[in-house]
């Protein structure tokens, strides 16, 4: 064990130095640095087992990969998803990539690169995707302000887009803005926060609101300890607050005041992510002032701080031996094709539905829509099949501008409670 550390993984927005870079937090040294991924999107920075980083480019659809111990990432295969990620999500088998990409989740098996299920059930874009620790279940959470609990296995083995989640939560008034999962499987607890400077805590198992607690400020990342003792928050006006769980009234609803919360004193800005270390000494936190802070959680003491070069997207902590890093290290690739865009036709009944691909350009994001067409007393001819495209392209048309138009309605509205 010895050789064994905590390995401090940090990502930003501005492209300047590197993709991501791996650090010994505990003495501000570099152990590797990854370069030629872009900027990673927050909330798009996932392991694939022990052996490789799997990021989301936050200006164009595309993922890249790198193993552990190189700079370098893999390109015998390419990586191109339907359109630019928001959230990003591995399961922690590393069999399975999910991915939001606007108000839609994709699933991939990552081993053929095959296109499983793609699930529409968000009405805004979605900004985090959560596994449990056991890899059954997985959250999804949106701008629209609800977090979804899908199950995994149900959702590959359907792949029905029209696919309903497991449970529905939409007490948030305002954007989720982050989750977090403890330990416990599908009988863990969920914790989600939002704009609406809502906490909330959800018992998995039961689909139940177990408490909802409430800020002065809007909420913008969470993360807990392993005991689950203590949860910790960060707000959009830069102060990171903690409170304990057991030590809460026994009420459905709690107010927290700035006189009984413990706080953190240091960001100039929205603290954008948080992470806890193994044995719940030390916080660190990224915040858009593109500042990485340490914390002493016993003391609330600023330990350390890492400078970079562009807001903060991503913080990961996560054990590692030093020997991983050498690179006489080889690992198997479990990336063998390129990912797929859109679902094999073998996956749908090919006597009843026909797969058009259509062109759509959505603002900076251009990607491939496939759509299905089911009619059981539909007859493939050519002249109907051209019927069918246009109207499927009409369509498309007026969906588009209803999304359009829905977009800018949330937007306006969230701006006005906020400001008000």
């Amino acid at each position: 064990m010895s050789d064994t550390l905590e390995v401090l993984y940090t990502s930003d927005l501005s492209e300047q130095q590197w993709s991501c870079c791996a650090w010994d937090y505990k003495t501000a040294t570099s152990l590797m640095v990854y370069k030629g991924g872009g900027a990673v999107n927050a909330r798009c920075f996932c392991f694939v087992g022990n052996s490789h980083i799997i990021s989301a480019n936050s200006a164009k659809p595309l993922f890249h990969v790198w193993p552990i111990n190189s700079q370098e990432q893999i390109s015998s295969v390419r990586f191109v998803a339907p359109g630019k990620a928001n959230a990003l999500a591995i399961s922690p088998d590393g069999n399975y990539l999910v991915a939001g990409i606007q108000e839609t989740l994709y699933i991939w098996q990552i081993s053929s690169g095959r296109m499983l299920a793609n699930l529409s059930k968000h009405y805004q874009a979605i900004t985090c995707i959560k596994f449990t620790d056991d890899g059954s279940h997985f959250v999804s959470a949106g701008l629209d302000g609800g977090v979804l609990v899908w199950n995994l296995p149900q959702v590959i083995c359907n792949g029905d887009h029209n696919q309903e989640p497991l449970y529905s939560f939409n007490d948030h008034g305002l954007s989720v803005t982050d989750v977090h999962i403890g330990s416990g499987g599908i009988r863990a607890y969920l914790y989600s926060v939002s704009l609406d400077r809502t906490c909330k805590i959800y018992d998995l198992s039961s689909g139940t609101l177990l408490l909802n607690i409430v800020f002065t400020e809007s909420l913008s990342c969470v993360a807990s300890n392993n005991l689950e003792t203590s949860v910790h928050v960060g707000t959009t006006e830069g102060q990171i607050y903690e409170f304990y769980i057991n030590s809460l009234p026994r009420t459905k609803e709690y107010h927290m005041t700035k006189e009984n919360v413990n706080k953190y004193l240091g960001h100039k800005g929205t603290v954008s992510c948080l992470a806890l270390s193994v044995d719940g000494e030390t916080l660190v936190s990224g915040g858009e002032d593109a500042q990485v802070h340490l914390w002493h959680i016993p003391s609330k003491q600023l330990i350390r701080t890492l400078a970079h070069r562009g807001p903060i997207s991503n913080v990961v902590l996560s054990l590692r031996k030093l020997s991983a890093f050498g690179p006489e290290n080889t690992f198997l690739n479990m990336f063998t094709n390129n990912l797929k865009r859109m679902m094999d036709s073998a996956d749908a009944d090919e006597s009843h539905t026909i797969d058009v691909l259509v062109e759509e350009n959505d603002d900076d994001d251009e990607f491939d829509i496939t759509h299905q067409i089911t009619n059981r007393s539909f007859v493939a001819g050519p002249a109907a099949l051209g019927s069918n495209t246009e109207e499927v392209e009409t369509l498309r048309q007026e969906i588009k501008k209803l999304k359009n138009i829905n977009r800018k309605l949330f937007s306006i509205s969230t701006k006005n409670i906020l400001n008000s």
